[in-house]
């Protein structure tokens, strides 16, 4: 079930709209050179990542696109400045974002080239508590910290009802309050991102990252060599975000892998 909740991520705004957009896949493009032979600087000068968007969908705006989005048969590239971490869509009335951490990328990197493909499915999305499965329902009111969490992430993820980060939250916190170690680890990134508070903040998410990191979640030891290598919510120390790094890349962390 947890792999189901993450496979797809599915995202719209705009109730009058009859269409639901959902992607498919985003990945860096490895054996891709485009980015690098096709280079264009944004506004400090910095060299772009490249984004390929297969999307047949027309009249499509990319708001944080950087210069002139080439549209090519059912693709267009999307250049974005080194460090972004969403894409900003506008189709007709409806206008979303894209999270890249959503799938596994935390922002995009200079000179490198990533696929997105994204559908439509043509109706409108209708989610309802009802629709969230039952047995995560009666188990997580029951206490389960597994279930807890499972609730939560389908709150967090819009899956089964509409996307709510302070409903999410109070599962995650019911969860991480028996050390479960998923809801601690969603609750750093709510942090990280300042999904359902004001702003991130970044020192609450290193403490969470802590909590999951320590109890060998992969993730949460990527997240925690990430805020030691950029110094967010504690120190920077290169040599404590290598440990992190080469610790989640035990654990099958590919992420972490790529920084070693």
């Amino acid at each position: 079930m947890r792999q189901f909740l993450l496979l797809l991520i599915m995202f719209v705004q705009g109730v009058a709209s009859a269409q639901t957009f959902r992607v498919e896949r985003f990945e860096p493009k490895v054996s891709d050179v485009s980015a690098r032979t096709k280079l264009r600087l944004d506004d400090a000068g910095k060299e772009c990542a490249l984004v390929k968007v297969q999307l047949t969908q027309k009249g499509v705006t990319f708001l944080n696109a950087v210069g002139e989005v080439e549209n090519h048969t059912n693709e267009y590239y999307v250049y974005l400045s080194p460090g972004t971490q969403k894409l900003t869509i506008s189709i007709g009335q409806d206008t979303f974002n894209v999270l890249f951490s959503d799938f596994g990328v935390d922002n995009v990197e200079a000179k490198t080239t990533y696929e997105m493909k994204i559908v439509n499915t043509t109706r409108k999305k209708t989610f309802s508590s009802t629709n969230v499965p039952a047995d995560f329902i009666a188990s997580a009111e029951n206490g389960d910290p597994e279930a807890e969490c499972n609730l939560a992430k389908c709150h967090y993820l819009g899956q089964g009802t509409s996307q709510n980060y302070y409903v999410a939250l109070t599962w995650f916190r019911k969860s991480a309050e028996k050390d479960w170690a998923e809801a601690q680890y969603y609750i750093g990134r709510c942090y990280y991102y300042g999904q359902g508070f004001p702003k991130p903040d970044y020192a609450q998410a290193f403490s969470w990252y802590e909590k999951a990191a320590e109890q060998d979640y992969a993730d949460a030891q990527y997240q925690l060599g990430l805020c030691y290598e950029k110094g967010q919510g504690v120190k920077q120390n290169a040599k404590m975000a290598h440990k992190w790094f080469e610790k989640a890349a035990a654990n099958g962390n590919t992420k972490a892998s790529r920084k070693l």
